[in-house]
């Protein structure tokens, strides 16, 4: 299965932030928790005039790489970035997402992914 997270730039109290969505209709403001499925295959993408120039980096925050097994690929025709996530992922694990907004300022946040169990047949 294919999750996608949409982003898109706010600004909330005077302060720059990220919006992100998911295709599990998921959302939150740079907080967000994606669940996924052993197996399925995450896609970051930028909302449609999302205010951000370009996503520059997606990384895991730590070390363990529950999850993240490699660090998502960066998708040059569309400006976003996906992975593969591993048979054998587990757990919640923390990310960061580096961005570029439209007015060139940089910004970094750091969402987390949660694997699900098996669904029951």
């Amino acid at each position: 299965m294919k999750v996608k997270i949409y982003l898109r730039s706010v600004i909330q109290n005077g302060e720059k932030r990220l919006a992100l969505f998911d295709t599990n209709r998921n959302g939150d403001i740079n907080n967000l928790t994606t669940d996924v499925y052993a197996g399925d295959m995450v896609i970051w993408k930028l909302d449609c005039f999302s205010g951000i120039k370009s996503i520059t980096k997606i990384y895991s925050k730590k070390g363990e790489r529950n999850v993240f097994i490699s660090d998502p690929i960066k998708r040059w025709l569309c400006k976003g970035f996906k992975l593969q996530v591993s048979e054998s992922a587990k757990g919640t694990e923390a990310y960061t997402i580096e961005y570029i907004l439209s007015d060139e300022t940089k910004v970094i946040i750091d969402p987390y992914i949660k694997i699900l169990p098996p669904p029951v047949k």
